[in-house]
């Protein structure tokens, strides 16, 4: 029998909450990086001339920015992930507000919370009941929505009977 351990979620990185603090996560970096240190004084200059974007955010980057060790390659924009999110929920026809909600809120939650493995599917459940559980509890149809993703879960063998009840 294998159970994720317990954590706390992080207000911060909740649905309705802004991101406070950054995320702990590891950081692996590429073995080679460009830095003002170690830039030749010559192509230094060169770059100083240009003008860089951001990949994801298309946004002129100071040049700080672009010599610094922190790559940003794998930045997630939670405002314009939950964005796209909702776009993308929008094109279903054949479900109902409350079940797109539900979805959203699921989507949210676990990109936030960085659930990444099936394992942590129960915790994340019940992190989740927890953080919205007032919420689902004065809003019966989000509630059963809820209840009807859980199933879905438990269906393809991601959430066992006893994390459902603690739900």
């Amino acid at each position: 029998d294998i159970s994720a351990p317990r954590a706390s979620v992080d207000p911060a990185q909740s649905l309705h909450g802004s991101n406070l603090s950054p995320p702990t996560v590891l950081q692996f970096g590429k073995t080679r990086k460009l830095s003002a240190e170690r830039a030749d004084p010559r192509n230094r200059q060169l770059l100083q001339k240009r003008q860089f974007f951001h990949s994801h955010r298309a946004q002129p980057m100071a040049l700080e920015q672009v010599f610094s060790d922190r790559d940003s390659e794998d930045e997630v924009d939670d405002d314009i992930a939950d964005f796209e999110d909702k776009r993308m929920l929008e094109d279903f026809v054949d479900v109902t507000d409350d079940e797109k909600l539900i979805m959203h809120m699921w989507n949210s939650f676990v990109r936030k919370q960085r659930v990444l493995a099936d394992g942590h599917i129960p915790w994340a459940c019940e992190a989740f009941s927890r953080l919205h559980g007032k919420h689902l509890v004065q809003n019966p149809p989000l509630l059963w929505s809820w209840r009807f993703l859980m199933i879905k879960l438990w269906n393809h063998s991601l959430l066992d009977a006893r994390a459902m009840n603690v739900c």
